[in-house]
Order: C-alpha cells, then structure tokens, then sequence
C-alpha cells in the first residue's frame, strides 16, 4: 500500500481551494441542520423545523403510557417550541401563505402537520377577531404567538359552583353552566399559553394586532372530539360577589 503524507492530502489548488471557501457556509448550514436533528444544539440554540417535528412526536408517544403527566407534557412542548426557529423555511412559507387571507373577516386556519398523535396548525387572525369561549375535549393544548398580539382568557367548568346567598342566588337553567376565569393574558411574539384536558380547557381569544398562532393539540382533533367540542356563550358580567365566576350557556 503506498504511504502518503498529511500535505498531500490537503494539496488544493487555488481554484479548488476557493471553490471550498465558496461552500463552506453551505456546508456549514447543513451540518448544523443536522445536527440540529440529531439533538445536538448549542445552550439557547434555536432548531429547525424537521427537529421540532422530532422532538414533539418523542413527547406526544408518551400519552399513550399508562401515566401520562399530561401538565409535564405541555411544559415540555413549550420548552420546544421557545426553540422553535420561526423563521425555519417551512414555517415562513406557512406564514406567508396564511398571510394572503387576511381581510376576509374571519379567522383563517392552517394545517402543517398531521398525525396520529398530534396536529399542528397556524392560526391568523385579523385586527379585533375573536375566537369565543371554547373546549377540547380530552386533549392538551400549546399556543405560541408567532406575530402580533392577542388577548387570551382561559376558564375551568365547576360541576359544583358555590352557593350564592338567597337574594342572589342564580336558579339553573338547562344548557347552562358555570365557568371560573383562571388566567387572563396578552401573547406577543414567543409568548405560550398551555392547556390540558382538566385544566385551563377552555379558552377565548381576540387580536389586538394582525397575529399569527402556532397550535400544537394533542391528541389531536378527531370526529368524535369534533363532535364533543362545546361552545360557550359567557355573561358579560361575573356573578355578584364572585369576580371570576361566570354563567354561560351551552351554544353547541
């Protein structure tokens, strides 16, 4: 076998040698890609979209465990998603796309990714529109703001409320229900709001801006949690004496 030196080997000519200055940012670029995909991510690093797919779809195979920490979980999935590179190819043309819709005076929705154990989609909504008192029904759910601003409230069913006093106290009424304010909020970009199956499931939100949402449901939607999903129509007022208590009637 003829032996060769290590100067051999790293023998380039001038044009060979530029041509691999030229490449190195590329290869650069896709070595950290990889790398990316492999886990391997500098501290604070952000990963990209293939990544992120990864590392959600590891989390969300744990639901099927016979104990899932399903608070845990959505804390794991915000941690990924403040990973997240927004301006991954992928996600800017999702957002771009979305972007085309706006003034047609409605909520405008977008699919990205579809699995059994999982769904994510971009959410766009105009300056001022509302996305009233909803639930999921037996799933978890991650919302990250991607652009603008938007006012979220999420809100927990009392199957017991608390008593009011006779002279105030609220008779009940078929298809009605109360409902407890737990957390009000304003998301700007990078900001996350979580829910799970039992707590914080119910939610509104309306726009302060142009704003873009990522939504992460796991389990996903499916034909009978489609079915099973409720709509509220809440008071404008809380109930006397009770600031976060709310009546609301069952609209589906």
């Amino acid at each position: 076998m003829d032996s060769y030196d290590r100067r051999e080997f790293l023998s380039l000519s001038l044009p060979g040698f530029l041509g691999v200055l030229t490449a190195l940012p590329a290869l650069c670029a896709m070595a950290s890609r990889a790398n990316a995909c492999d886990g391997r991510l500098a501290a604070g690093g952000k990963i990209n979209w293939e990544a992120f797919l990864d590392a959600v779809a590891k989390e969300a195979a744990k639901q099927h465990l016979d104990q899932w920490n399903q608070d845990q979980y959505v804390a794991s999935i915000a941690k990924l998603a403040g990973q997240l590179h927004l301006e991954d190819p992928v996600l800017r043309q999702g957002m771009e796309q979305l972007g085309k819709r706006l003034k047609n005076e409605r909520v405008d929705f977008g699919d990205l990714e579809n699995r059994v154990d999982f769904s994510i989609c971009l959410v766009q909504f105009d300056v001022g529109e509302f996305i009233p008192a909803h639930d999921h029904p037996g799933m978890t759910g991650m919302i990250l703001c991607a652009s603008g601003e938007i006012q979220t409230a999420n809100y927990d069913e009392l199957i017991d409320p608390p008593v009011a006093p006779a002279a105030e106290a609220v008779a009940p009424v078929a298809n009605h229900t109360v409902l407890r304010r737990v957390g009000q909020s304003v998301l700007r970009p990078n900001d996350i709001s979580t829910l799970t199956a039992k707590e914080r499931n119910i939610h509104t939100l309306k726009a302060l801006k142009v704003t873009q949402l990522v939504d992460i449901f796991t389990p996903p939607y499916d034909h009978d949690r489609s079915e099973r999903s409720r709509w509220f129509e809440l008071d404008a007022e809380p109930r006397p004496n009770y600031p976060d208590l709310f009546q609301a009637r069952v609209v589906k």
